[in-house]
């Protein structure tokens, strides 16, 4: 019996006033290990990525998780999805371990269950030693890290990461990727853009 598709884009559409960022475009998304969308900057990647999650709605085309139409379900939809923007979305003033909260609580998750994932989420992102750190007083492949943790604290099926290594070193690239792979490891579908190859 062949797979179903993790995510299936159909003929999807989307202008900014005169200008087409994605024209008609279909794509399919296998549901296993991580995937890659590749483009230049500013060739469209962030507004798929946001359409794909139900952050804006397409002029026009249909994007589905397996069988249920993303912008008809967008309730589900958020608590099956992690999305880590490019820019981050931490809160600096905030420690790591409060900013795991925050996210935990905008994920609807009960108290009990944000502590418990807590200690699981610091030692598979490696910031143990930072809990109390204030997000602002992080390196910047800290920072990464921990944006990343944010995105999966609620153990989504699939994690969608925007230029996850963008503006990193090379080693901190490395890294990023090797964490990425361990948060694959687990059972998350991982979806990252890129402009960089390796």
């Amino acid at each position: 019996m062949e797979k179903e598709d993790l995510i299936r884009i159909e003929n999807v559409t989307k202008k900014f006033g005169k200008h087409t960022v994605l024209n008609n475009l279909s794509l399919s998304i296998p549901d296993q290990g991580i995937f890659g969308i590749m483009g230049l900057s500013g060739c469209g990647k962030t507004t798929l990525l946001n359409i794909m999650i139900g952050f804006w709605q397409p002029d026009s085309g249909k994007v589905f998780f397996k069988s249920l139409e993303v912008h008809k379900n967008q309730k589900i939809i958020n608590q099956i999805f992690g999305f880590a923007t490019q820019d981050g979305s931490v809160y600096p003033k905030l420690t790591v371990v409060e900013n795991l909260r925050y996210f935990g609580k905008l994920y609807n998750m009960e108290y009990s269950d944000i502590e418990r994932r807590i200690p699981e989420i610091l030692k598979l992102v490696e910031l143990e030693d930072s809990k109390n750190v204030l997000a602002e007083e992080l390196s910047t492949g800290m920072y990464r890290r921990l944006d990343i943790a944010c995105s999966i604290i609620h153990n989504p099926k699939v994690l969608i990461l925007d230029e996850p290594t963008g503006n990193l070193d090379p080693v901190l690239r490395k890294k990023v990727m090797a964490m990425i792979k361990r948060i694959n490891d687990q059972g998350t579908n991982v979806i990252i853009t890129s402009h960089l190859l390796g």
